[in-house]
Parts: C-alpha cells; sequence; structure tokens
C-alpha cells in the first residue's frame, strides 16, 4: 500500500511546473509499477528457484515441463546460463511456461546468480585464492553438452 500511495503523490502534476511535466513518462511508469505491486496477486519471485517454487515444480518437474534436462535446468536456477546467449523465441518459451513476462523471467535469471563453491579440504589461502562462482555459459553450450535427447535439442536451437 505505501508504494501506491507513493505512486499517486509521484504522479500529482502541478500545470505551472515544466519540470514535472518533463518527468510525466517516467512517474507513470512508476506509478503502474507501484500499481502491479500492490494489486497483482501474483509477485514475481527473486531467483528461478523461488519461481518454480512458486509454482508449485520440483526441479524435475519444470525440466521435463520445459522439455529441458535437469543439468541445464540446474544451470539457470544456479545462474550459470546467460541471459544474452537466450534468443526471443526460447526467452519467450520460458517466460510463457512460468506465465510471466519475458521481461520478468529475464530480470529473474539474471538475480538467480551463481554461489561460491570453496573445497573444504583446501587450506584456507587456496581457498580463497581460487573461490570463483560457477563458469557462465551460453544456452547453446549448456544444450550442447546436457544429456538431452537429439530432437529436444533441435526443439530449443531451432530458430523461430
Amino acid at each position: 500500500m505505501i508504494d501506491f500511495i507513493a505512486a499517486y503523490h509521484v504522479t500529482t502534476i502541478d500545470n505551472a511546473d515544466a519540470k514535472e511535466n518533463a518527468l510525466l513518462p517516467l512517474t507513470q511508469r512508476a506509478s503502474q509499477v507501484a500499481l502491479e505491486r500492490v494489486f497483482d496477486k501474483q509477485t514475481v519471485a527473486a531467483s528461478l528457484q523461488q519461481l518454480r517454487a512458486q509454482r508449485g515444480l520440483t526441479m524435475v518437474n519444470a525440466a521435463r515441463g520445459l522439455r529441458l534436462s535437469v543439468d541445464v535446468w540446474k544451470k539457470f536456477e544456479s545462474g550459470a546460463i546467460e541471459l544474452a546467449s537466450l534468443s526471443e523465441s526460447q526467452l519467450a518459451r520460458l517466460a510463457t511456461f512460468f506465465q510471466v513476462t519475458m521481461e520478468q523471467f529475464g530480470s529473474v535469471l539474471n538475480n538467480s546468480q551463481p554461489t561460491l563453491t570453496m573445497n573444504r579440504r583446501q587450506t584456507s589461502s587456496a581457498a580463497r585464492s581460487e573461490q570463483q562462482s560457477p563458469k557462465k555459459q551460453s544456452f547453446a553450450e549448456a544444450i550442447d553438452k546436457s544429456t538431452m535427447t537429439k530432437e529436444e535439442k533441435r526443439y530449443w536451437l531451432e530458430k523461430g
């Protein structure tokens, strides 16, 4: 409700003030975002794991529903897949499956950052020097290295 009230006050326009009129598109967008947050019952999750959980899906069910292998879906959830490597049609398929917009899915994918890993058997100095996030890769690379069938690979890699 606070977002709604803030957006309401931000969108109040005094015609005498030209600077406020110049901000009209920005305030309209802020107002729209505030209204969506207040009145939209399904808020978009912060990560793909949360989005999947909101839809009541297990990792295996999500992968099957998307015609992906579990290893590729794990890469999505861990943030190892680069958003820029997805075509518009691939992004649309993913967003449609989760019933969100392409922009929302892209934002959630970007928020799904790789987690830092550490080998506990290393010395602390070696661990600090090697502590890195999982390597990012393109969607096509992930599919190519996956255990998916040729038909599933073709489904995701075909144009259009």
